[in-house]
């Protein structure tokens, strides 16, 4: 056996104890490019009056003012993108699923969903693209339009979206880590994985017994 197999085997041995909560198997692809706005006017877009405000007291260089219309820029996409618009979507989702329950003190420990991700592409000619699988989402919301709603949210976001309920959820984790079988090692990101505290706490109670 390669170093690489090993690698990728124990990959999926440390984030199989996960296999159970894990419920949608998501393949998002990426924009190479897109045309950002300015984050100040993130909570302002929906208000014309707000935009305007906002750009005469922050940003007035943003704002043409003959069209009225807040200018961007255009932006390429690399690792680091990708990795920012894997952690907005991931907000998104959260925020679209479970709403202000992900803030209350009393609720947020556990109105978290569950995502690991790998991004592909980055050492190849492929587009960009990322296998996802997610889960720990509320059963009474439409989980396909939650997730497709999150996703289309994001600048860079293609409208290339596969998302399928998880049937063979190791086999989908062996898929998600075939990368380490041609040296890419780091597609899968082991290191960001997101899920809400209160599994943290049970996986600390499972090691220390």
């Amino acid at each position: 056996m390669s170093n690489n197999q090993a690698l990728k085997q124990a990959y999926v041995a440390t984030i199989n104890q996960l296999t159970p909560r894990f419920t949608h198997a998501v393949t998002v692809t990426f924009k190479t490019r897109a045309y950002v706005l300015p984050k100040s006017y993130a909570k302002c877009t929906q208000n014309p009056n707000n935009v305007f405000v906002t750009a005469q007291k922050y940003q007035p260089e943003r704002y043409k003012w003959t069209d009225k219309k807040v200018l961007g820029d255009w932006k390429w996409l690399n690792e680091e993108v990708a990795e920012s618009t894997l952690d907005y979507f991931y907000a998104k989702l959260a925020f679209m699923a479970y709403g202000k329950d992900t803030k209350r003190t009393s609720t947020k420990a556990y109105s978290q969903p569950t995502m690991l991700t790998s991004i592909e592409g980055l050492i190849s000619d492929k587009r960009i693209h990322a296998h996802l699988a997610i889960g720990n989402l509320p059963e009474n919301i439409d989980i396909r339009n939650t997730i497709e709603r999150a996703w289309w949210a994001c600048d860079f976001a293609h409208h290339s979206i596969v998302i399928k309920p998880l049937s063979n959820t190791y086999g989908w984790l062996d898929y998600i880590t075939k990368e380490a079988n041609v040296g890419n090692v780091e597609a899968l990101r082991i290191q960001s994985i997101k899920q809400p505290q209160i599994y943290l706490s049970d996986i600390g109670v499972e090691n220390s017994l």
